[in-house]
């Protein structure tokens, strides 16, 4: 193996990485908005309970782009890293 072919599959194990990242804050992010259902559960008036449970949620959403992006850097990475593989491969002759 090349070091191009270790640069190559170095990429495509961030890519990797930064998958497992962007699904593990997905997670987080579902764990933290049932949480917020169950805690807002008990207050009795609709409207003071959407506008406590809105607020939390905006809270919880703003990690929507971060979370995006691991995933798309992810997928890039991957994609990336395995073209440079197929590309730096020996060629037979």
């Amino acid at each position: 193996m090349n070091v191009k072919q270790m640069i190559f599959v170095g990429l495509v194990v961030i890519g990797i990485v930064l998958l497992g990242f962007g699904f593990y804050g997905k997670h987080r992010m579902d764990v933290a908005r049932g949480r917020i259902d169950t805690a807002t559960g008990f207050i009795p008036e609709k409207r003071t309970k959407s506008f406590f449970s809105g607020e939390l949620h905006g809270e919880v959403n703003q990690y929507i782009l971060p979370v995006t992006l691991l995933f798309v850097g992810g997928v890039v990475f991957i994609i990336g890293g395995g073209i440079g593989i197929y590309y730096s491969r020996p060629r037979g002759k």
